[in-house]
């Protein structure tokens, strides 16, 4: 009788601390981006629209993924609701008041 052994290559923590890095990596990459927007727009007056799109195109993959998974709650759908809600009254507040006081 043969017994075949097999290598395990990672385990559950391994991909668990690669999966953290991974954050840790896209959470950088967001974040130096947004600071080039808000510098390209304070410091150099130009608009950065496409950068901007691709912080807030870069969570679509990954909130898609995690909905086939069918991992999200009630209480985050409402959560997420919330959030869009507040987005957009903030959004026309401040173009609101971008506009009358520039």
């Amino acid at each position: 009788m043969t017994m075949l052994i097999k290598n395990i290559d990672k385990d559950e923590r391994a991909t668990f601390i690669e999966n953290k890095s991974f954050k840790y990596g896209y959470n950088f990459i967001s974040i130096a981006l947004l600071l080039d927007v808000v510098f390209r727009g304070i410091w150099l007056h130009q608009s950065s629209w496409d950068l901007l799109g691709i912080v807030m195109l870069s969570a679509l993959p990954t909130t898609v993924y995690q909905y086939k998974q069918k991992i999200f709650t009630k209480s985050w759908k409402i959560s997420i609701l919330f959030v869009f809600i507040f987005t957009a009254i903030l959004g026309v507040a401040l173009a609101f008041i971008l506009k009358k006081f520039s």
